[in-house]
């Protein structure tokens, strides 16, 4: 059907890289999903997983569901993703014909990628990822970056976001540039037959996501500190130890060590059990393009509470799939307490939001619509 098609995805970091959360997953997914409608996908990335490098063989091509990924060592080992090998080799072989798809800023590969493209005139597109917004702008030196270095580098590339969040920022920030919505492409979990709440003694509230300052966490434990009723926090992801210290020291400080515990990683079937056994999820982030745990939530019928500053933010109150408020203690606690005592609408949303979830994010569509994109490019 697609087998004109020649896409290249250049990120970062792919999987089985852990560090870095959602991209690497609805990259991937997205990846696989294109070459399983016969399109020629290829992906370019680094051996980045954190402060580690991932043990695969460098610079030579491994299949993956369908999908060829070079991996290409980094010279420093940080967010920077300095690696001469991947941008000699994008040099190499970048055609005017292809599709350069690539999924990251405010990195040497992302530099170094939007350069190639302008010198070879290759079709670009650019998934930000929630990293020319707002929150990421802040700082002043990368606010001039961005209006020149930033905005010539950018020049002629396609803009993608992934919600209608995203692409409004977008705009603002570079109006001349052509934007398209196209919302991540995930796994969902299996349909269940059984869609009946199950009511726990004590309320179970989940934040799933990677511990780091931007999501907000900090702003959940103030919340919980007064909240009414008997609650639980589990907390899954992992991040830069010195913030999870700060959480933990935050945590003793309220007297709630005995109302969270700590999980760690959770991935596969066992992040599945977790999202299918929570009352709500939470995430109060500060920004967030997108959130693809939001979509695992709601595709087990498990409702959210999120910030307004979250991508799904939008979607999730126009189909009233949970709740939002702004990301501040006092506002979170009072809407926690409305989702905690709303138990007709948690049930409401237990039956109807898998179906809605499959309805309006099947990962093939999906995968159709970035190829249809990328056709009339």
């Amino acid at each position: 059907m697609n087998t004109s098609l020649n896409i290249l995805h250049i990120i970062p970091a792919y999987k089985p890289a852990q560090h870095y959360g959602g991209p690497t997953i609805s990259v991937s997914r997205l990846a696989e999903e294109q070459a399983r409608n016969q399109a020629r996908v290829s992906v370019y990335t680094t051996t980045a997983n954190g402060n580690e490098e991932l043990d695969l063989p460098a610079a030579q091509p491994i299949g993956m569901a369908g999908v060829q990924v070079w991996y290409f060592r980094r010279w420093t080992g940080d967010h920077s993703h300095f690696s001469p090998a991947l941008m000699m080799h994008l040099w190499k072989t970048v055609r005017p014909a292809q599709v350069i798809h690539l999924h990251s800023w405010w990195n040497w590969v992302a530099f170094g990628t939007a350069l190639i493209c302008r010198w070879r005139r290759a079709r670009l597109v650019v998934s930000p990822r929630g990293m020319l917004s707002p929150f990421t702008l802040k700082s002043r030196v990368r606010k001039i970056f961005q209006k020149t270095a930033g905005s010539w580098l950018l020049r002629g590339a396609v803009l993608h976001a992934t919600s209608a969040r995203e692409s409004r920022e977008l705009q603002q920030l570079h109006p001349k540039n052509r934007c398209v919505v196209l919302p991540n492409c995930i796994e969902l979990p299996a349909l269940k037959t059984q869609t009946d709440t199950v009511e726990h003694p004590v309320f179970q509230l989940l934040f799933l996501s990677r511990i780091d300052p931007k999501k907000g966490l900090d702003i959940l434990i103030n919340a919980l500190s007064n909240l009414e009723g008997d609650w639980q926090l589990s907390i899954a992801g992992t991040g830069p130890d010195s913030y999870a210290s700060f959480i933990k020291k935050q945590i003793a400080t309220l007297g709630l060590q005995e109302n969270v515990t700590w999980l760690g990683w959770v991935d596969g079937p066992e992040k599945w059990r977790l999202l299918d056994g929570s009352d709500l999820l939470v995430l109060p982030s500060h920004n967030e393009n997108f959130a693809n745990v939001v979509l695992e939530a709601l595709a087990l019928g498990t409702p959210v509470l999120l910030s307004d500053q979250v991508g799904l933010s939008d979607y999730v109150e126009k189909q009233n799939l949970g709740w939002v408020c702004p990301p501040k203690a006092e506002p979170l606690r009072e809407t926690l307490q409305v989702a905690m005592a709303a138990k007709s609408a948690r049930q409401r949303i237990r039956q109807q939001a898998p179906a809605i979830i499959r309805r309006d994010f099947d990962p093939q569509k999906l995968a159709k619509a970035y190829l249809d994109f990328y056709t009339n490019l």
